[in-house]
């Protein structure tokens, strides 16, 4: 674990492992620890790669400002381009779950010198309010309202209230864990992050024909903030994208013997 200024922000991160650079980022509200818990199949690659994990500006150890300008898919694309540079490499293999993907997907489009491949795990609503479904949108919202709460009466405060919302965890067990949770954030995620990248604007579809990487998409049915939609768009306009569709949102958490043997096969390919 060590740290590094990426863009005038001390950002956290860990390298380990020996062979061709590879990057992933977590997603929204997530950390190095919530990748270690789940997914933990990650750490297999380090016999076949040096892989980094970072935590992205304002979440886990890391600083960032108080400003939700300042998290964009422009600043967080530039922070994993600009990491690419501090681990003494010209370009990686990048790629990142959920805000990590679409990092990552920022990166191959606008940083493409920094860029050989893409591993993307269930990429976020991509496109824009005009082509999100109902539930998609309705995803957006409960996560503008998080921010909201934080902002307005504080992480407890927050807890309270959602302990009586509809859906906030199907048992008690599920509630402690959520409440757990929400008490581990980094408070600019909270408050933030969240409302900056909620509404920092994606690409046009149409730029994903610019990237001339090869590209894997791990997707998963039933979840509005990580449509089986953005992995379809994917492969539809990337020139060389691989896509696969889980039927449920716990499946390559569950399944991480299928997880990876979808990256290894990519990986052979890339070389």
């Amino acid at each position: 674990m060590t740290f590094a200024t990426i863009n005038g922000n001390r950002l956290h991160y860990r390298a380990e492992g020996d062979g061709p650079l590879g990057i992933f980022g977590h997603g929204l509200l997530g950390s190095i620890e919530q990748l270690d818990e789940y997914m933990p199949a990650l750490t297999t690659l380090y016999g076949r790669s040096r892989l980094a994990m970072y935590d992205a500006r304002g979440h886990g150890q890391s600083d960032g400002p108080a400003d939700p300008a300042a998290y964009t898919w422009a600043t967080l694309g530039e922070d994993m381009a600009a990491l690419v540079a501090e681990l003494g490499e010209e370009r990686a293999i990048l790629g990142g779950a959920s805000m990590g993907a679409a990092s990552a997907l920022w990166v191959a489009i606008e940083r493409p010198e920094r860029c050989r491949a893409l591993v993307l795990v269930m990429p976020p609503a991509l496109g824009g309010s005009g082509v999100q479904s109902t539930e998609e949108k309705r995803a957006i919202q409960v996560l503008e309202m998080l921010a909201a709460a934080v902002q307005n009466f504080g992480v407890e405060k927050t807890i309270e209230l959602a302990r009586n919302m509809p859906g906030f965890a199907a048992n008690l067990d599920a509630a402690e864990e959520q409440e757990r949770w929400l008490r581990a954030q980094n408070p600019l995620a909270l408050t933030h992050a969240i409302r900056g990248v909620v509404a920092a604007p994606f690409h046009d579809p149409e730029a994903y024909r610019r990237v001339r990487v090869p590209t894997l998409v791990l997707a998963h049915e039933g979840d509005g903030l990580h449509p089986a939609r953005a992995a379809q768009l994917l492969g539809e306009k990337v020139p060389d994208c691989t896509v696969h569709i889980a039927p449920d949102p716990e499946f390559w958490r569950t399944h991480p013997e299928e997880f990876l043997a979808e990256v290894n096969r990519f990986l052979d390919r890339v070389g």
